[in-house]
């Protein structure tokens, strides 16, 4: 069956309406009729089986036959400082991050950032859709929580205190060298990474100055995206996340 993910807000009582992107992917992608079995998901734990009750204009209605809690994801909470580049790369950590299983998702503006968005309203809705289609895409029942874009200082500023925090930095010491701290003391993992460009000396010692550890993946320097995306599946890894 296929899962799709359903606002809360639009389920009421044992039914259940599909609109926008979802309306249009059961429709006009996936071609299904009354009658054709469906899970949802909203994103929040809980989830649906239902069945595919009607087809109207510009949404759908499907009756649901049973409801259940999810069980909470697996510790540690996971967490990408994301400094921001330009908006495919931006988009492209975002995707992968939320396949890997992260939790919040925290756009910073850097110094080198060459994005700075004038309607962070309009950017958080279009990044939250972005997170929808992955998480539809990889089956995943939880969206991860999309924060508004912040300055760097105060981006670093909103991870929980009990967090390891790890910053990205050519020639650190190596993530894996981290793997029993990972595996055993951390409730949650930050991991923030600069632009396009790298972060300055000032935002660096602002992110040590918030206790942050800088590490690396070995001696190349890496892109934005790649050192995103690549420290945030080794981290999954070595916690536990990515276990079955």
């Amino acid at each position: 069956m296929k899962q799709l993910f359903v606002a809360p807000q639009d389920i009421r009582g044992d039914s259940a309406r599909l609109r926008g992107e979802d309306f249009h992917h059961v429709v006009r992608v996936l071609r299904l009729r009354p009658g054709a079995a469906l899970v949802l998901v909203d994103g929040t734990g809980l989830r649906y089986q239902g069945r595919l009750e009607r087809i109207e204009r510009s949404e759908a209605w499907v009756t649901i036959d049973e409801r259940r809690v999810l069980a909470p994801d697996p510790a540690p909470r996971l967490l990408l400082i994301d400094g921001l580049a330009r908006s495919e790369r931006t988009t492209l950590v975002l995707q992968k991050a939320t396949e890997l299983g992260v939790d919040e998702f925290l756009p910073a503006i850097c110094t080198r950032s060459v994005t700075r968005p004038m309607d962070a309203a309009s950017k958080v809705e279009r990044w939250q859709e972005i997170a929808r289609q992955a998480a539809r895409q990889c089956e995943r029942a939880r969206l991860p929580v999309i924060h508004a874009p912040r300055p760097w200082a105060a981006a670093l500023q909103q991870v929980p205190a009990e967090a390891l925090r790890l910053v990205a930095m050519p020639g650190a010491q190596d993530l894996a060298a981290l793997e029993l701290r990972l595996r055993r003391e951390a409730s949650a993992v930050a991991i923030a990474v600069g632009p396009e460009g790298g972060l300055t000396a000032d935002e660096l010692q602002q992110a040590r100055a918030a206790a942050f550890e800088p590490v690396s993946l070995g001696p190349r320097v890496l892109r934005t995206e790649t050192a995103a995306i690549a420290l945030l599946a080794l981290a999954a890894y070595l916690c536990g996340r990515l276990a079955s």
